[in-house]
């Protein structure tokens, strides 16, 4: 199967008042899964935001599937991709499965009826996610590392082409870790989309992903293959 282009940013330049970064470019393909690595505060989660459309870049443009991303409505852009950052709740008291429902959103309305692509669809997210037992408990009562599987579970029920993962895995222990890892890249693999996962796990970033993208801490920010990443002077950062 041809790969295609699902993401491509040209000149990107990411900050708020002033720059974080140089110039990125890059063009992501289907069933890629990509590792964000880069020490904090060097513009990893203001490059997701960026991609996202919840913020504009300083410089430079943003394709998804071909299509600038201004000119998407958040619906359609809600239904090309989906941003999970490990946030606060806003209604801790709902289920997980109602949590989970809220990837449908973008096709069936908030509180609109689930149709059976729906319920099929939040279902299949909360097994491939383990879940299912959990599926009832409202979401104050999970800890920190089932909270983010919950997360992760309303992305996938979203059936998006191109996943931002902000820290996924940054409450959960090393079984599960491991387990996540694993099923995001089944994932990238038979969905044939493209996933960008930030993360500081060194060890998993070199062991799962396809590709790096990699801050170097200085303003510079490159996309490569996982060998040169790990040879480069970018993530000099890793060893201190």
């Amino acid at each position: 199967m041809d790969k295609q282009i699902l993401l491509k940013a040209t000149n990107v330049i990411v900050g708020y008042q002033k720059p974080l970064t140089s110039e990125i470019n890059f063009n992501c393909y289907s069933g890629e899964l990509i590792c964000v690595l880069g020490p904090n505060g060097t513009g990893k989660s203001t490059l997701f935001k960026s991609i996202a459309g919840l913020v504009s870049p300083l410089f430079g443009s943003i394709e998804l599937l071909g299509k600038s991303i201004k000119e998407y409505s958040l619906k359609e852009r809600a239904q090309n991709l989906t941003t999970v950052f490990m946030a606060h709740l806003l209604i801790p008291e709902m289920t997980v499965r109602e949590y989970v429902s809220l990837g449908r959103t973008p096709y069936a309305g908030f509180l609109d009826a689930r149709s059976e692509v729906d319920i099929l669809a939040i279902q299949k997210a909360l097994e491939d996610t383990r879940l299912t037992d959990f599926a009832e408990r409202p979401m104050y009562a999970l800890s920190d590392g089932e909270r983010s599987r919950v997360f992760i579970a309303r992305a996938l029920a979203q059936e998006v082409k191109v996943l931002l993962l902000d820290e996924p895995t940054a409450f959960l222990d090393v079984p599960n870790t491991l387990f996540l890892f694993d099923l995001l890249k089944k994932i990238v693999r038979t969905k044939n989309n493209t996933l960008f996962l930030s993360t500081h796990n060194v060890d998993y970033a070199k062991r799962f992903a396809d590709r790096i993208l990699a801050f170097d801490g200085k303003g510079h920010v490159s996309l490569m293959d996982v060998n040169t990443a790990f040879e480069s002077d970018f993530l000099h950062w890793i060893h201190g």
